[in-house]
C-alpha cells in the first residue's frame, strides 16, 4: 500500500491546476517542515522566496542521504524536489525559535501554492525532551508556542493576500487550530481550511467555545488507527481515521499512513488497544487538577533530564542506567505527583501491555512465573499457617491423585504384573501422603522440602530459558536470569539445610521474594527480547 512518498512520486506529474490541492498534499507540507531549513528558506525580515527544488539542493549539500531510515522526513523534501507538482512551489517566512529557557520551541513556514493561496505549516514535536515538556504543558496553561503561532499567522495574513490553509502534524496540528481560532474575526474568512494530522485538541479548562465554533467547521482532524497524541483533549469534531503500516505508537508518524490515489485509506474505528489506553489517559486527566498536572509535568521531565539526557533517544540508549536515574529523581517529587505517576503508569501497563502479558503467560516460563506470584501472595496472606496449609494441601492432593490412579489401574486391560506394579506404586504414594497428613507436626518440615524443590526448579528453569532464547534475549536479560538462578539455588539449599527455622518472618520474606521474582521474570520475558537489526539505510527508488 502506498505512503506519502509513493503519493509524491505518483502525483508528481500533475500540477495543482489539473489536480487541486487535497488533504494528502497538506500532510506532505506538514512533514516537510520537520526538515531543518534554517538559513535556506528566508525569514520574514530578509524576505524572498525559494523553490522546493533549490531548497533541497542546498539542504543535501550538508545532509547525507546515506543511512536514512524509511521514516526520515528528508525523503519528503528530496522527492518533492524531483517532481513538477512540488518542485517549483516556493517557501518563505521561515521562523525557528529554540529557547527552552523561556519555554519557546517553535517552527513555522509559509508555502506558496500556484493559484496564489498559501499553506501555513507548523512543525510538530521532535524527540527533544524540552519539546515534549511543552506538549504536556498544554494540559494546564497556554504555552508560548501557541501565542507565537497566533502572532505568526496574523503576520502572514497581513503580509500576503489570498486564501490560506493552515496545518501541522502532532503539536503542529494543535498550533494550526489554536492560531486559526485566535486571529481577528475580520480575516477569519480568508482561512479556508485547518488540517490537524494526529494533533492534540485543547484543554477544556482553557477552551474558548465561541472562538472554537468559528473554526470547527473548517477543521479536518486526521488520526491513525492507533492514536494517542491526536486523541488528547478530544474535541467534538469528526475524526477521519486512517490506516497505517506501522504498529502502535509508531503510527503517529505520518510517513506510515496508507494512501490510495489522492486520499487516505480510512478505517471505521480506532484499534481496541488505542481506545483502551485513551480511556486510561482521559480518566487520569479528568481526575487531576491543573496544579497536579503542572507538578506532574515538572517532576517527570526534570527527572528525565537528571541523567544529562536532552532527548528521548538519549534515554532509550541509556537503558537501565538512565531509566534508574529517572525513577530515583521522580521518587523525590511531590507526594501528589508520585500518586499520579503511580496511577497513570499502573493503568498504562495494564492496558498497553495486556496482550503481551497474556502471550507471556501462555508459555512454560510464564506459567511458572504466575505460579510463583500466586504462591508468594499466599505466603504473605497467612505467614503463620502457610507451611501447614501448603504441606497438607500438597499431601492431600497427591493422595487423592494416587487413589484415582489406583482405581484406573484396576480397570485397565494390561498385563497382570504391570497392573500390579502400577497399583503398588500408587498405594505406596497414597500411604506416604496419608502418613504426612496424619502427622501434623511433621507437615511444615515436609513443606520446607517442597519449597526447596520449587526453588531448585526455578533455578533450572531460568538457566533453560537463557539457553533456549540465547539468540534473542539481551545481555542484560541473560545476566538477570542467571543471577536469579544462582539466588534461587542458594535459597533452596538454605531452606533444605535449615528445616527447623520456620517462622512468620521467614514466611513473609519468602513470600515477598516469590512475588518479586515472579514479576521480574515475567518482565524480563516481555521486555528483554532483542530489537530488530538497526536500519542501515533505505531508499524509495525501487518502490512504487
Amino acid at each position: 500500500m502506498a505512503n506519502i512518498i509513493n503519493y509524491i512520486k505518483w502525483r508528481g506529474d500533475l500540477d495543482f491546476e489539473k489536480a487541486p490541492f487535497n488533504e494528502v498534499d497538506g500532510l506532505a507540507f506538514s512533514l516537510l517542515i520537520y526538515n531543518d531549513l534554517y538559513g535556506i528558506v528566508s525569514d520574514g525580515e530578509t524576505g524572498g522566496e525559494i523553490t522546493i527544488k533549490n531548497a533541497a539542493d542546498m539542504y543535501f549539500t550538508t545532509h547525507s542521504k546515506e543511512g536514512l531510515s524509511r521514516g526520515d522526513f528528508d525523503w519528503v523534501l528530496l522527492y518533492m524536489s524531483k517532481y513538477k507538482r512540488f518542485a517549483d512551489i516556493t517557501l518563505s517566512d521561515y521562523l525557528d525559535i529554540n529557547n527552552a529557557d523561556k519555554d519557546m520551541l517553535f517552527t513555522a513556514m509559509t508555502i506558496h501554492l500556484p493559484d496564489g493561496s498559501l499553506f501555513v505549516a507548523f512543525r510538530g514535536t521532535t524527540m527533544d525532551i524540552d519539546d515534549w515538556r511543552l506538549d504536556f504543558k498544554i494540559s494546564f496553561e497556554e504555552i508560548m508556542a501557541q501565542k507565537q503561532a497566533v502572532s505568526y499567522l496574523r503576520y502572514i495574513l497581513a503580509k500576503y493576500a489570498g486564501d490560506v490553509y493552515i496545518g501541522g502534524h502532532s503539536k503542529g496540528g494543535n498550533l494550526a487550530l489554536y492560531s486559526a481560532m485566535h486571529v481577528p474575526g475580520i480575516v477569519q474568512g480568508r482561512i479556508k481550511h485547518i488540517y490537524s494530522y494526529d494533533g492534540p485538541g485543547i484543554c477544556p479548562e482553557l477552551l474558548d467555545e465561541s472562538k472554537f465554533e468559528n473554526a470547527r467547521w473548517k477543521l479536518t482532524h486526521i488520526v491513525p488507527t492507533y492514536s494517542i497524541v491526536g486523541m488528547l483533549f478530544e474535541l467534538d469534531v469528526p475524526h477521519k481515521i486512517v490506516a497505517s503500516d506501522a504498529k502502535r505508537m509508531l503510527q503517529h508518524s505520518g510517513m506510515t499512513w496508507k494512501i490510495e490515489g489522492d486520499h487516505f485509506v480510512t478505517r471505521k474505528h480506532l484499534s481496541k488497544e488505542s481506545s483502551d489506553l485513551n480511556r486510561v489517559i482521559d480518566d487520569w486527566i479528568g481526575n487531576a487538577t491543573m496544579e497536579q498536572r503542572e507538578a506532574f509535568t515538572r517532576d517527570v521531565f526534570d527527572a528525565m533530564k537528571a541523567g544529562g539526557a536532552s532527548s528521548l533517544d538519549d534515554i532509550s540508549k541509556g537503558g537501565f542506567h538512565d531509566f534508574g536515574t529517572i525513577l530515583l529523581s521522580a521518587a523525590q517529587s511531590e507526594s501528589k505527583t508520585k500518586i499520579i505517576i503511580g496511577k497513570f503508569f499502573g493503568s498504562l501497563w495494564r492496558e498497553f501491555e495486556k496482550i503481551r502479558v497474556t502471550e507471556a503467560l501462555k508459555t512454560q516460563q510464564g506459567i511458572i512465573d504466575a505460579f510463583l506470584i500466586l504462591l508468594g501472595i499466599v505466603f504473605l496472606a497467612i505467614p503463620k499457617a502457610i507451611y501447614n496449609m501448603i504441606g497438607g494441601a500438597v499431601a492431600l492432593t497427591c493422595a487423592l491423585f494416587s487413589a484415582t490412579r489406583i482405581l484406573k489401574a484396576g480397570t485397565r486391560d494390561e498385563k497382570a504384573f504391570i497392573k500390579r506394579g502400577r497399583m503398588l506404586f500408587h498405594i505406596i504414594v497414597m500411604c506416604f501422603m496419608v502418613f504426612i497428613v496424619s502427622n501434623i507436626e511433621r507437615i511444615p518440615k515436609w513443606t520446607n522440602v517442597f519449597i526447596s524443590i520449587v526453588f531448585f526448579t526455578m533455578a533450572v528453569a531460568s538457566v533453560q530459558y537463557v539457553i533456549k532464547h540465547k539468540k534473542t534475549i539481551k545481555r542484560a536479560g541473560s545476566f538477570w536470569m542467571i543471577l536469579i538462578a544462582v539466588v534461587n539455588l542458594n535459597i533452596g539449599i538454605i531452606s533444605l539445610a535449615t528445616p527447623q527455622r520456620l517462622t512468620s518472618v521467614k514466611s513473609l520474606t519468602v513470600g515477598s521474594y516469590l512475588v518479586l521474582i515472579g514479576i521480574v521474570r515475567l518482565l524480563i520475558q516481555i521486555l528483554s527480547k532483542k530489537s530488530s537489526a538497526k536500519d542501515n539505510g533505505y531508499s524509495y527508488e525501487d518502490t512504487d
